[in-house]
Formats: structure tokens, C-alpha cells, sequence
């Protein structure tokens, strides 16, 4: 008779038998980590959320906001990320986990207690430096509790993590701010996740690295060199790394500016901004992702090229569908079409950490996520919030025509308040000029980024045609050299 794990293990198709644990076990640690990854991403939007009311109490730029937003974040995440993967391939990734969610939550409770632009950046830095660790762990641990005919569902639910936690910090988040202002936010937002990283320790086991016993114990962990050469040299996983590095720059760019878009040309308030940012990312984000998964483990088992094609057809449809929501006067049509847009684009994480850690060996899916993980933090969040605020800004300086745009505005917007007095010369309608050249230098920027998500498009288009030619290539392979052939 067989064991009684493995007799449970094996009655799940989708969960590894080597793993020796039951389907209710591994769907577990399916929710801890999915939830945990929300957290993430609630501590991680919330600084959007919390946009307008920083720019109005600290007199912030949209550039700067973009760098706070972006590259405050990334930064960190994207140095940090790489090693800490690393250890995640000699060392627990549970504790791994376990100790990043009460770093980042420790750091998000600090941004509550900043005062200063500059005191924010440093906790923002902190942020990133937690969350740096968290995700390629996850990926690696999942992958080993969950074999490879189901992992683009498997990655697609993980990945909800990111719709979940946006809206919760749109649903939490958000009346903090409006009641209680944005620095008690943050603080009562970081509290929760110690609390979780202390259950995912004590509840979650580390499970044997691979497809079996031997590739724990018999298999070294390759170096980072080495994981680099075997990513970039299929034809598959640089088109499939391009597009995800394309699409997150254009998707981080719009979504994370959104909050201040409709505060500024909708005249929406912090609270109104916060629930659609959360219907959006909620429940578009979550519609797309779970989607994604099941079509590409249903359609790919037919063709391997809807790995890629799947992501494909979203972003076009969100080039499209968010391209048309910003010429839209009317609010309920522009938030229904960027739900749409939010959809579409969450068609890719799935499909695509599928087919970037099916082509790579165990011990190498921790650093291969990070380093994914790490392209998309920089050149996406960190790159592409810091362009649209720095666009929107020349924009808003070009329709108002005057060279003294930001000063002028400080002075309307604030005056005495803001440490600058009003100049003589001052138009008396200066507050709705600014805020009309404002909203349409914001509309501008965020119209130039859509057509980026095209360009993603082309390239996960490649990924999943080469994609499907490498598995055809396996298959006749394994039929040549299998010994009924």
C-alpha cells in the first residue's frame, strides 16, 4: 500500500507528488502566499492612493510624485531582489517569506510617521527592500507544490494577489485618508502584515526543491551567470522578457497615476478616486488574471503559442480601450473603460512566468523570477510613473504657456501657506488655469503611453509562436527517443 501523503498528493493531477502533502495543504499555501502578495501591493498602491493629498499638503510636483510613486520603490527592490533570491535557492524560502512581509510592513508603518518628502523616499526605499524577497520565493515555492500542467492557473491566482491588494487599500486605504488623513493610513495599513508573515512561518512548510528527491540534495544551485545565459539564449524568454518589461512600464505608468487623474479632471475626491481606482484594479485586475490562467492551461494544451498570444490580444485591447477612456468627458464611461483596460492588461503573468521558469531548471526559478521580477520593477514601476510625471508636467508647462507655471500655481493654490507670497501680476483666474492645464497636461501624458503597450504586444506575439516551436521540438524528441519509438 502506498503512503498515505503520497497516496493524497497523487489523487490531485495538479499538485507534485513529491511534494507529500494533500491537495487541501498545497491550496493553503496557494492562499497564504497569494495573500501575502496582496499585502504587498495594498502597502505598494497605497502611496497613489494617498497621491493627492501629498502633492496638496507637500507641494509636490507630478515628476516628483512620479519619482516617489516609482523610483523610490524600485530601486531597492530591483538591487536587492537578485540576492535575496539567490538565498531563496540555498536557503528556506519560507522564512525568506516570512521575515520580507515584516520588513516591508515595518517600513510601511514608518511612511506614517514621515514628514518630510525626503523622510517618505527613505521609507519608501524600505518598502522596496522588503517586497525585493518575497515574490521570486514564492514563485519557486509554488512551482514545487504544483506541477507544470497547471502553473499558469497556479501563477495567474498568485498573481490576483495584485487586483486583491489593490483593492484593498482602495477599500481600507482610502477612508483612512479621507478621515483620518494619509500618514494614519499607512500606519494602520503596515500593521496587519507582521501578523501575517507570523502565520505563513509557523503554517507553511518548505517542500523538496524539484521534481524529486534527488534534485534536493543532488543538484548544486547553478551561478547567477549561468541562469542569465539559459534565460537570455531562448528566443522564447527574451521576447517574452521584452514584453513584460514593455507592457509594465506603460500599465505602471497609467494605473498608478489614475487616483490623480480623476481627482484633477473629473473633480472626483479622495475617496470617490480611491473606490474606482479599486473597481479598476480589483476587480478588472482580477478578471484578467485568473482568466489568463485558465486560458492558457486550456487553450495551450492544443497550441503552446497561446502562452504568448493570450498576452498579446490584452494588451491590444487595453491600448485600445484605455486610449478611448481618456478622451471620455463623462466618469462612469472613462472608469468603465479602464476596467476593460485593466482586464487586458493583467492577461500576461500568468502566461508568462509559465513559460520563463518551465524552460529553466528548479534551482534556477527563484533567481529567474527575481531577475524578471527586477527588470519589470525598474523599467516599469520605477521608469514609468517618473515619465508620466514628468510628461504631464511639460504638457501642463506648454498649455499654460508661461515659464513660472509651477511657481505661479504654488502661489494660487496655497499662497502664504506655501512660503512664497503672490506676485503682483497674478491673473485672478491663475487656480483655474492651473488646474485646467494640470488635468490636460495629466490626459496628454497618460494618452502618450498607451500606444507602448502595442509594441509589448508584438513581442509576446513572438514568445508564444517560438515558444510553441520549442515544445514541438521536445515532443518529437521525447517520441524519437522514448524506448516504445
Amino acid at each position: 500500500m502506498l503512503p498515505r501523503k503520497l497516496t493524497e498528493a497523487t489523487a490531485a493531477p495538479h499538485v507534485n507528488s513529491h511534494a507529500g502533502v494533500s491537495r487541501p495543504y498545497a491550496l493553503w499555501v496557494l492562499a497564504i502566499t497569494t495573500l501575502i502578495y496582496a499585502f504587498s501591493f495594498m502597502d505598494r498602491v497605497l502611496m497613489s492612493i494617498a497621491a493627492p493629498a501629498l502633492k496638496a499638503e507637500m507641494h509636490l510636483t507630478d515628476g516628483q510624485l512620479g519619482l516617489l510613486i516609482g523610483l523610490a520603490f524600485a530601486l531597492f527592490y530591483t538591487i536587492l531582489g537578485i540576492p535575496i533570491a539567490r538565498l531563496a535557492e540555498r536557503f528556506s524560502r519560507v522564512v525568506i517569506i516570512s521575515l520580507t512581509i515584516v520588513l516591508w510592513s515595518v517600513m510601511t508603518i514608518g511612511c506614517g510617521t514621515a514628514t518630510t518628502y525626503a523622510g517618505l523616499s527613505a521609507f519608501r526605499l524600505g518598502v522596496g527592500i522588503g517586497e525585493a524577497g518575497s515574490a521570486p520565493a514564492a514563485y519557486s515555492l509554488l512551482a514545487d507544490y504544483f506541477s507544470g500542467k497547471r502553473r499558469s492557473l497556479i501563477f495567474a491566482v498568485y498573481a490576483a494577489g495584485v487586483p486583491i491588494g489593490v483593492l484593498m487599500a482602495s477599500f481600507i486605504g482610502a477612508p483612512l485618508i479621507r478621515n483620518y488623513g494619509w500618514q494614519h493610513a499607512f500606519f494602520y495599513v503596515g500593521i496587519p502584515g507582521v501578523l501575517v508573515g507570523a502565520l505563513a512561518y509557523l503554517t507553511v512548510k518548505e517542500p523538496v526543491r524539484g521534481n524529486s528527491a534527488a534534485s534536493e540534495s543532488g543538484v548544486g544551485v547553478p551561478p547567477l551567470t549561468e541562469v542569465i545565459r539559459r534565460m537570455l539564449s531562448n528566443v522564447a524568454s527574451r521576447h517574452m522578457l521584452f514584453a513584460v518589461m514593455l507592457g509594465m512600464f506603460a500599465m505602471s505608468a497609467i494605473f498608478l497615476f489614475l487616483p490623480l487623474y480623476f481627482v484633477r479632471v473629473y473633480g472626483m475626491n479622495f475617496g470617490q478616486a480611491g473606490l474606482a481606482f479599486g473597481i479598476i484594479g480589483g476587480a478588472g485586475g482580477l478578471t484578467g488574471n485568473l482568466l489568463s490562467g485558465y486560458l492558457s492551461d486550456r487553450l495551450g494544451k492544443r497550441n503552446a503559442a497561446w502562452n504568448g498570444y493570450i498576452p498579446a490580444l490584452g494588451c491590444v485591447a487595453a491600448a485600445v480601450l484605455a486610449g478611448i477612456s481618456f478622451l471620455q468627458p463623462v466618469a462612469a464611461t472613462g472608469v468603465a473603460l479602464l476596467v476593460g483596460f485593466a482586464v487586458g492588461m493583467n492577461f500576461w503573468n500568468g502566461p508568462a512566468f509559465a513559460v520563463i521558469l518551465s524552460l529553466l531548471e528548479p534551482r534556477m526559478r527563484a533567481t529567474a523570477s527575481a531577475l524578471t521580477l527586477s527588470a519589470m520593477a525598474l523599467v516599469g514601476q520605477g521608469l514609468g510613473p517618473g515619465y508620466l510625471g514628468f510628461l504631464s508636467d511639460f504638457f501642463a508647462r506648454r498649455i499654460f504657456d508661461r515659464p513660472d507655471f509651477s511657481h505661479l500655481c504654488v502661489v494660487a493654490g496655497h499662497g502664504a501657506s506655501a512660503g512664497v507670497h503672490a506676485a503682483a501680476d497674478v491673473p485672478a483666474n491663475i487656480a483655474a488655469l492651473c488646474t485646467s492645464a494640470s488635468a490636460s497636461g495629466l490626459q496628454y501624458a497618460l494618452l502618450s503611453a498607451t500606444p507602448i503597450l502595442l509594441w509589448a504586444a508584438i513581442h509576446y506575439g513572438l514568445a508564444g509562436r517560438k515558444y510553441a516551436s520549442l515544445k514541438d521540438a521536445e515532443r518529437q524528441y521525447s517520441l524519437q527517443t522514448s524506448p516504445s519509438a
